[in-house]
């Protein structure tokens, strides 16, 4: 990969903060890795056990050793243990002395000793000359990482998610602003994120705020009401693999220590009437989540033994009424009679601690959830909205944070304890500090109102184009609009105030350059009713009136639908976007009729309205001067976005990965038509990219005479650090292959066209706040235009951190840029105010961020980058029926006669194809 051309030397030169520790290691410090064998296989919270086990045996006393949990241990120095060093493991749980009479034995070896020398890296990192790249740097990390995660993931009032996440279950009220119930039964924890980066002149921690949601803890009676005890199908899928600690047994004692053995049992789901139909007396289940007078099981003889409830589980002995032998009794009278002090609520289902097999069944009212259990589900909006408020700070409130309550979480200071210490790490006590500079904002070109070009100058990074045209207006052609109703009477207007604010928007639309003339009124638009709920009713009713335009005989039909909603509704926005889009061939714009029919600023709405219809016509918001358009200002660079997006919780396991292009078509980055590929899931590289990049030129040289590209700069976001080789390996091919059938062989021979690959990325948890409130913008984040290419970045790779966009609460992201490939920038002569390639990219990236045809302000992300991720969520709108199966709305659309849509079966029409009815 191309190695840093040079440091960026343009802007306004300030020191932030980053949230980064500095490690100091020991000279001469080696660690050595085994790695781990388990077998039979263990996970989760078992294997960590094992593990646990494991480094209790002598062979490890008096050893500095350090885990992951999962599949290797760390020592400073090799163990004296055989090469192949086999062992027994006899499972105990935790808190046990002893293991169970049906225990289970693990064989564990520890294979492959490999020794690394962490002091010849930092010695690598803080070099003068940088040279090639260090070949054990990337299993260094691995194991630092294991070093300084070891304490948090073995302290008891800790929860780790995955090896870098990692929150506190202390609920004491020194702790309470980290908890924020979200209601539903969920609670979100504020926790932190570690990982060792290596960077120039040495060893990085990188510590940020995080936010997990987990299951509310407590009595499971008290959680079902929050959870809605109605759909049982639904409350059995959350209630699965949910630990709970059982209380109506008394605990055993651990013979060693006199400490309690707490009963922890693991929920399999709701009481079935299919449960243990193998076993000679069935339980008797009324239905699927009975309560506990509905669901009977078979009991013995009254035994003497303390066991869970069900069949073939002994009860133990209490003060309560005799129980009957050899017959069936319900869950509410066996409690009722041997634990008459506990009082069952009937409502509350039961639920089984076995197995489907083997039940075991226990009432809610001495179940108790454990703390610290994560959830792999989509939030509901509510729950949404509370996440985003508890998680929404001041950029100040989590560096304190992080410099507070983060590193006592993390173990990170110096106590005798901790892993990193008996190490001889030493994780320095203050944030680090960074140059940093801030680059200047282009001018953004609109036209007057005479249709004379007019510049407006970006303020806290954003502008206001009150009174002026977009650079190039757009035909709408016919167009119409939808009222589209609701039964729960949100907000309904009058048909004839509805039908002014459309002319009134309609005039807004020409003022702004629009041709708008084509607005159909005869008919009269329709009204359409929808039903809250009701999904699958509404997505019919949306088809329908969409099947009618696109089969309509008589009048002209519509180009775009301007459909008015009663309120946001993710389900019926679907079924709009679906059918319109991938059928009926019609431009859609939605909007919330309570904002259409505000009174107070309402041009500015309008605005922002009409900002997706001049785009989705094929218009152009606005263009920056050519001297801030670099290379591409020239007119002979095509500029590439692609993304992939993969299923996310919830969704079908037959869910695809979904892999979408943008492209540019001419020098002034105003129109990015789009391609996409449906693809196996969970892969990361785009299989159909050869494909895909060829339509991308072929639509270039449409709109360039015939010519051809004679450099592609692409943008690649959503790749992790450990897959841009497989980029150059895997996508880069394809990308050549399409050049290699679309280009003269002689361009090709002579190295045309040139490429140059940058991913990009905003899933990083570097953060960067301002040292001074001179330096620091209204939202107290760093100013719009801060660039970082220092200080935690290394020499040797050319990659920066940008933050174009004024962040309007919270802590802004910085997105991250890293260069895998470049044929253009060193390929060119070096113009001032450039002094290196390095500035000429930094520059360009950041005006590019003034692009974005959707908003006025310059955006977080580089518009090719942006939009091809746009274009993917508009994919999952399509399948939705994969990515959110509880959604009954996804059922496929058909117009104009067309054969069922397939889930995967996806096509745009050719109307709609080349243009970006995505936005």
């Amino acid at each position: 990969m191309p190695q840093r051309p040079g440091h960026g030397t343009l802007g306004k030169k300030l020191l932030v903060y980053a949230n980064y520790f500095k490690v100091n290691c020991p000279k001469d410090l080696f660690l050595t890795r085994y790695n781990i064998e388990i077998s039979p296989e263990a996970k989760g919270k078992k294997l960590s056990r094992v593990i646990h086990l494991l480094l209790e045996m002598p062979e490890f006393a008096g050893e500095t050793i350090a885990t992951e949990w999962k599949s290797f241990i760390v020592s400073t120095r090799p163990l004296n243990i055989p090469p192949d060093f086999t062992t027994q493991i006899r499972y105990m749980a935790e808190g046990e002395d002893e293991p169970l009479e049906r225990f289970t034995t693990y064989s564990v070896r520890l294979v492959t000793p490999l020794s690394f020398s962490v002091s010849n890296l930092v010695n690598h990192l803080a070099s003068v000359e940088p040279g090639p790249g260090y070949d054990q740097k990337a299993e260094i990390i691995q194991v630092l990482n294991a070093v300084l995660g070891h304490h948090p993931q073995s302290h008891n009032g800790v929860v780790s998610i995955g090896q870098n996440r990692h929150f506190s279950l202390d609920r004491a009220q020194s702790n309470a602003n980290n908890i924020k119930v979200l209601g539903g039964g969920l609670e979100s924890l504020r926790g932190y994120f570690q990982s060792v980066r290596p960077a120039t002149g040495g060893l990085l921690l990188n510590v940020n705020v995080t936010h997990g949601v987990f299951i509310e803890p407590g009595l499971l009676s008290l959680l079902f009401p929050k959870l809605g005890t109605g759909n049982k199908i639904t409350l059995n899928k959350k209630m699965k693999l949910v630990r709970v600690r059982v209380t109506h047994i008394p605990p055993k004692k651990n013979k060693k220590t006199n400490a309690d053995i707490p009963k922890i049992k693991t929920i399999s789901g709701l009481a079935h009437p299919q449960d243990g139909r193998t076993l000679a007396h069935p339980p008797q289940v009324q239905s699927q989540g009975a309560g506990p007078k509905n669901v009977k099981f078979w009991l013995d003889a009254p035994p003497p033994a303390a066991k869970p409830v069900g069949k073939g589980k002994k009860s133990p002995r209490s003060s309560g009424q005799a129980l009957p032998s050899n017959t069936y009794i319900s869950v509410f009278d066996y409690f009722n009679r041997r634990y008459p002090a506990i009082r069952l609520d009937e409502r509350h289902p039961v639920v089984n601690v076995g197995n489907r097999e083997n039940p075991s069944y226990l009432p809610a009212e001495v179940c108790v959830v454990l703390p610290g259990q994560t959830i792999k589900r989509r939030l509901s909006p509510d729950q949404t909205a509370n996440m985003i408020l508890f998680a929404c700070r001041k950029p100040w409130e989590n560096a304190n944070s992080i410099i507070g309550d983060g590193r006592e979480v993390l173990g990170l200071n110096r106590s005798a304890d901790s892993m990193a210490s008996k190490m001889g790490l030493v994780v320095a006590a203050t944030l680090l500090t960074v140059a940093a500079r801030v680059l200047a904002s282009p001018q953004i070109l609109y036209k007057s109102p005479q249709n004379k070009e007019m510049t407006l100058s970006p303020r806290f990074g954003s502008w206001n184009m009150a009174n002026i045209k977009f650079h190039l207006g757009s035909n709408l052609g016919p167009w119409t609009y939808i009222y589209f109703t609701s039964n729960r009477g949100y907000d309904r207007f009058n048909e004839a105030d509805l039908n002014r604010t459309v002319l009134n928007f309609q005039a807004f639309l020409t003022k702004s350059g629009i041709n708008a003339g084509g607005l159909i009124q005869t008919p009269p638009p329709p009204t359409i009713p929808l039903f809250d709920g009701e999904e699958a009713r509404n997505d019919a009713t949306i088809n329908q009136i969409f099947r009618q335009m696109h089969l309509a005989q008589k009048g002209p039909k519509p180009r775009f639908v301007l459909c008015v909603l009663p309120y946001n509704d993710v389900a019926i926005y679907n079924s709009i976007k679906t059918v319109a889009d991938t059928r009926a061939g019609i431009h859609t714009v939605c909007v919330v009729g309570q904002k259409l029919m505000k009174d107070q600023r309402q041009d500015q709405y309008f605005g922002n309205v009409s900002l997706k219809f001049n785009l989705k016509a094929g218009g152009i918001n606005q263009v920056l001067a050519k001297d801030k358009m670099g290379v591409i200002g020239e007119g002979e660079t095509m500029v590439v976005g692609i993304d992939v997006t993969h299923p996310s919780p919830g969704s079908k396991e037959s869910a695809p990965s979904v892999a979408g292009i943008v492209a540019s078509v001419d020098k002034f980055l105003g129109q990015w038509p789009c391609d996409f590929n449906i693809q196996e899931s969970r892969k990361e590289m785009v299989s159909a990219l050869e494909g895909m990049m060829m339509s991308r030129l072929a639509l270039w040289q449409k709109h360039n005479n015939g010519n051809l590209p004679k450099a592609i700069l692409i943008y690649r976001d959503g790749v992790s650090d450990g897959q841009y080789q497989h980029l150059l390996d895997q996508e880069l091919p394809l990308i050549r292959n399409a050049c290699r059938q679309k280009y003269p062989a002689d361009a090709t021979k002579q190295g045309f066209p040139k490429i140059s690959i940058i991913v990009c990325g905003k899933r990083h948890h570097t953060r960067f706040y301002p040292t001074t409130e001179a330096n620091a913008d209204r939202s107290s984040n760093c100013e719009p235009g801060t660039v970082v290419d220092r200080g935690v970045t290394e020499v040797r790779n050319w990659d920066f951190f940008l933050q174009p966009h004024a962040c309007l609460q919270g802590t802004a992201r910085t997105a991250h840029y890293y260069v895998i490939l470049d044929e253009i920038f060193r390929s060119r002569r070096v113009k001032p105010p450039h002094q290196n390639p390095a500035d000429a990219l930094e520059e360009l990236t950041h005006n590019m961020c003034h692009l974005f045809g959707r908003a006025t302000k310059a955006v977080s992300l580089c518009p090719p980058a942006y939009y091809a991720d746009l274009l993917c969520t508009r994919l999952r709108c399509y399948l939705s029926d994969q990515f959110d199966p509880n959604d009954t709305s996804a059922t496929p659309s058909v117009a104009s006669g067309a054969t069922t849509q397939t889930n995967l079966d996806i096509k745009i029409p050719d109307n709609l194809k080349d243009s970006m009815f995505y936005i």
